[in-house]
Parts: structure tokens; C-alpha cells; sequence
């Protein structure tokens, strides 16, 4: 049989598309194409590992699909037989398939990107990207500032990676920037939001956190870089496993296990959330007269206060803030940070929604249900982050706290909110004067007389 024969003979589809476009391969490339057919069968002979054999029959492979193409081409342009022209067009109509189907085991998505989506999301995590560098900048807030900064430019990365893809969807760096960078951006989020936690408790009242302020930070961060151990343990080996076409079920299961461990430890950090915003809400309601409804505890009363809708105002004003600290009395006041908790929430209930349907993808697999079909994650991952993202413009506690950063760390760890108004008490007078005079909404600062 010769090569051109064997190459006519080689392959049909067992799936016929409804439609396609038929292959075209310019007919200078035979030569090189049959000394590439010639040299994988030659190697083909003598290769035992499986690996290199499989690329081996890929080539071929390619080269017969693409030498049957370069031949029937051959045959249409002289042939006047009808039967010869039918049998030559379903040759390269097979031969295409063939490629096509090539090309889809190559893939390393196993499916087709959806261009504007992923465009989309592109552009949405730019703006909300190069703002926090703008913030990065113009505010103080520096460990909020550096988290989302890392986190909204994974983000930015990962989409990057994906857009890039567009042209080469073999590429293993493309692959790589975005499902790393989209996998572990969310942990950088919620370390910005776990000090956001920490300034709500402090301006509120430390009596109304089960925990110290700090702590939050402390405990779910190491939960947090706790959990990205494991997911990169469990994808090194899986990739490994992959490149070397062993059982990659050992690798996926153990970054199950690394995010299955981060939505508990989510879990966890929503009842701490929930609880403090019980109590703050509800605690001192027992020194409420018996005809204010909303000092009754209800899911009801919980979301008016927590939507700060118009008919709780005025009770929070007068029965509610009196009670926190009032030190933070005009924080307390401004118009954003009385619907912070709400866009906290928001934010905290968007991510724990990415990371349960993480752990479901990872279950069923690279080859799953929810991995290959694209809308899941751009609803489930990507629309989450997104909003999370967008809240933190109008909501970034430049905004919604103040200019001036006045709970830092330093004051957080020293307990400045506890202490008392004489600036003889302080272990830092400088910061405390700005804290004063902030929260007294003054914008003089003490003369000398009055701090001595």
C-alpha cells in the first residue's frame, strides 16, 4: 500500500458535526510531511515508553490527516468522475475532522472560551485592579490596600491567562497563569477583610466580638496559607501526574481537602461575622422599653438593621449607638459606613459561595460536569469575585472609615480605643491626638496648651 493510500485509509469519524469547514493545506508542505510521517513510524518501532508514544501517534496521525488533505486536493483538480470527486471530498471532510479532533485532545480546557465573558471579566477586574493602586496611593489603609491588591491583580492575571489562551488553548503557561491565579486570589481577599473585621470591632465596642480584634487575622490567615499549602501539594502532584499520564486522583483529592479545609475555616469565620452582628444589633436590648419591636431578636429585625433601611434609622441613632464606643461616634455617622456590615457580608457570602463550588469542581474532576462547562464558573467564581471587587470601590474604607486611618494595627495591638481621654495615658500621644481629633470631627489640632 503506498503512503498515499495508507493516508486516504487512515481514519473516519465515529461523530459527524452538522457543519464544518473544510481543511485547506498548501501542497509544498508534502515533503515535510511525509518525512515527519516516516520518522514518528520509525521511532513509533522502537519507543516503549508511553508517554513519547502517544505524541509519536499524535503526529502521525496529524500527518496522515493532513497528506490525505494535500492528495484529494490533488485528485479534485483533475478529476472530471463524479464518483472520484465524491469520494475525494469525503476524504478531506474526514481528514478535518481528524485535525479538529486533534486539536481537542490538545485542548487543554476541553472546551471552547467564551470570548466576550472572558473579555468582560477582564476589563471588570482591570478597574477594580488599577483603582486599588490608585488607593494604593491616596489612602493609608495599607494592609487592606496590599491584599486586595494582590488579590484583585490574581484576578486581573487569571483572566489575562485565559484571554491569552484564545489563541493557544495547548499553551501550559496560559493554563497555569489562570487557574493558579484564580484559584488562590479569594485567600488574599478575605485577609483584607479580616482586618476590615477587626477596625468594625474596635469602632463598635470590643465587649461585642467573642474574639480579640486581631485574632480574626491571625487565626483564619494561618487557615487561609494553611489551606494554599494543600491545594499546591495536591496540583504539583496532580500536574506531574498529568504530564506523565498516570492517576492524577491522588493530586485533585488533596486540593479537595485543602479547599474543603478553607470553606470550613469560611464557615467558621461567617458565625463569628453573624454572631458579632447579633450582638451588636441585639445585646443591649434587654435596656430597651418593651415598645420598640426592633429591639426584639428576628431574622426580621436583623436584615432591617443589617440593610439599614429607612424606618431603623432613627432607633440605631438613639437606642443603639449610644452603647458603642464613642470614640468612633462620627465613623459611626458617615453615610457608607452605616451600610459597611451590609457590603462586608455581601463580599464575605459572595467568596463562600466561590469556594463551595470549588470544592464540587474539584470533585467531579478535571473532566467534570462543572469544569467543563464554562458558565459555571463565570457565574459561581468569576461573578463572585467580581462583586466583591465592586462593592470595595464606592465601600473602601477610605470612604466608608475615613481619610485618615485612625484604627491602625499599632492602635488595634495597644488597645488605644480602651483607654481613657487624657493623653497622659496613652502610649503613643501623637497617634492618639489624631484619633481625638478625628473622632471629634475637628479638624484643628490641639494647641499646646491644651496638651500639656
Amino acid at each position: 500500500m503506498s503512503l498515499l493510500e495508507l493516508a486516504l485509509s487512515s481514519w473516519t469519524p465515529s461523530d459527524i458535526p452538522t457543519r464544518t469547514t473544510l481543511s485547506s493545506i498548501d501542497p509544498t508542505h508534502s515533503s515535510s510531511l511525509i518525512s515527519l510521517y516516516t520518522s514518528a513510524i520509525a521511532r513509533a518501532m522502537t519507543e516503549k515508553d508511553y508517554v513519547e508514544l502517544r505524541e509519536l501517534s499524535q503526529t502521525i496521525r496529524g500527518a496522515q490527516a493532513s497528506l490525505t488533505i494535500i492528495a484529494a486536493e490533488e485528485v479534485l483538480a483533475t478529476a472530471t468522475n463524479e464518483a472520484v470527486q465524491a469520494k475525494a471530498t469525503e476524504a478531506i471532510f474526514d481528514a478535518t475532522l481528524n485535525l479538529k479532533a486533534l486539536e481537542w485532545d490538545n485542548n487543554l480546557y476541553a472546551l471552547t472560551l467564551n470570548r466576550p465573558a472572558n473579555i468582560i471579566y477582564l476589563v471588570v477586574f482591570a478597574i477594580c485592579f488599577f483603582y486599588t493602586i490608585a488607593m494604593l496611593w491616596k489612602s493609608r489603609y495599607h494592609w487592606y490596600n496590599i491584599t486586595f491588591f494582590a488579590g484583585l491583580g490574581l484576578e486581573f492575571a487569571g483572566f489575562l491567562g485565559r484571554v491569552l489562551s484564545f489563541s493557544d488553548d495547548t499553551n501550559m503557561n496560559f493554563y497555569l497563569l489562570q487557574y493558579v491565579s484564580l484559584t488562590i486570589a479569594p485567600a488574599f481577599l478575605m485577609g483584607g477583610i479580616y482586618f476590615l473585621f477587626a477596625q468594625v470591632v474596635v469602632i463598635h465596642g470590643r465587649e461585642y466580638s467573642i474574639l480579640k480584634p486581631m485574632w480574626y487575622s491571625y487565626l483564619f490567615i494561618a487557615c487561609d496559607v494553611l489551606s494554599l499549602l494543600i491545594q499546591a501539594g495536591g496540583g504539583g502532584s496532580a500536574s506531574i501526574a498529568s504530564k506523565n499520564h498516570q492517576d492524577t486522583r491522588p493530586g485533585t483529592n488533596t486540593m479537595i481537602a485543602g479547599i474543603a479545609f478553607q470553606v470550613v475555616a469560611m464557615s467558621i469565620f461567617l458565625g463569628f461575622w453573624f454572631e458579632f452582628l447579633q450582638r451588636v444589633y441585639f445585646k443591649n436590648a434587654k435596656l430597651e422599653p418593651t415598645e420598640y419591636p426592633l429591639a426584639k431578636r428576628s431574622v426580621k429585625n436583623f436584615l432591617k438593621l443589617l440593610f439599614n433601611v429607612k424606618s431603623v434609622r432613627q432607633y440605631r441613632q438613639e437606642h443603639l449607638d449610644p452603647h458603642y464606643n464613642p470614640k468612633y461616634k462620627s465613623i459611626r455617622e458617615k453615610q457608607f459606613f452605616q451600610f459597611f456590615p451590609l457590603a462586608m457580608t455581601l463580599a464575605v457570602v459572595a467568596i463562600y459561595i466561590r469556594c463551595v463550588y470549588r470544592v464540587v469542581e474539584l470533585a467531579q474532576g478535571f473532566r467534570g460536569y462543572l469544569i467543563l462547562h464554562e458558565v459555571y464558573l463565570m457565574v459561581l467564581d468569576a461573578l463572585m469575585i467580581a462583586i466583591t471587587g465592586i462593592i470595595f470601590i464606592p465601600f473602601h474604607p477610605v470612604w466608608a472609615i475615613g481619610s485618615k486611618n485612625v484604627v491602625r494595627l499599632a492602635h488595634i495591638k495597644k488597645n488605644v480605643d480602651e483607654k481613657g481621654s487624657d493623653l497622659e495615658e496613652q502610649t503613643d500621644p501623637d497617634s492618639y491626638v489624631e484619633e481625638e481629633d478625628f473622632s471629634a470631627g475637628n479638624t484643628n489640632f490641639p494647641s499646646t496648651d491644651e496638651t500639656k
